[in-house]
């Protein structure tokens, strides 16, 4: 029997699934926000900013959710601190987004290196495959490559971010302006770290299925 048939009732079974997918839509629309700001100027992201924080507010909302929801469950604990692990994993990496918007509108960050909006578009894809992934949690085996498809994009996310990292150092200018988008760089960074961890957390939950 698959693990998660074991969670509630049949009669309450598909609002957890619901909550996990409704988290992982936020995480699209959140990765789609933070390329939009990444690549406007200082005036559009004052606009953009304040939609990422609410997009955070509500993902950790939606764990709260989630949490009360594995409390009352019928799976084993370690089954259920995999599931909210994985679930606070994409909202801590919606709140990164949210860190990154942050910094650039207090620091009033200039263009970004071309490699960091490529960086972002990768996160977007990664924050696309969990999605198809949360409608998979009822049967983790058909989980697939989602680990290795991930893995693939955080190397070429690393690379990106330290090919932006090479250009900003190689231009060279004023501390006070490379600092800021040093930060920025390693923000974008801790972004892919979260969706790599978040996708490595479900490939547990596949394996102990198997």
């Amino acid at each position: 029997m698959q693990f998660l048939s074991r969670l509630f009732p049949q009669r309450t079974e598909r609002p957890l699934y619901d909550l996990f997918a409704e988290l992982s839509e936020l995480l699209v629309q959140a990765a789609d926000t933070h390329s939009k700001l990444l690549g406007h100027g200082y005036r559009e992201r004052t606009r953009i900013a304040p939609r990422l924080h609410e997009q955070a507010t509500v993902s950790e909302e939606l764990c709260r959710r989630i949490a009360q929801r594995l409390a009352h469950s019928l799976i084993t604990p370690y089954e259920a601190e995999l599931l909210y692990d994985f679930a606070l994993t994409i909202a801590d990496t919606v709140d990164s987004m949210e860190h990154t918007a942050e910094l650039m509108v207090i620091s009033k960050v200039g263009t970004l290196p071309t490699p960091l909006l490529d960086a972002a578009k990768g996160i977007e894809r990664t924050s696309e495959l969990t999605v198809a992934v949360t409608w998979k949690l009822a049967r983790v085996r058909d989980l697939g490559d989602y680990y290795e498809q991930v893995r693939k994009l955080k190397r070429q996310g690393d690379r990106l971010v330290r090919r932006a990292l090479g250009e900003l150092y190689s231009r060279g200018g004023a501390s006070q302006e490379l600092l800021p988008l040093h930060d920025v760089a390693a923000s974008i960074r801790e972004t892919i770290i979260l969706q790599e961890r978040a996708a490595r957390i479900a490939d547990l939950l596949r394996v102990k299925d198997s």
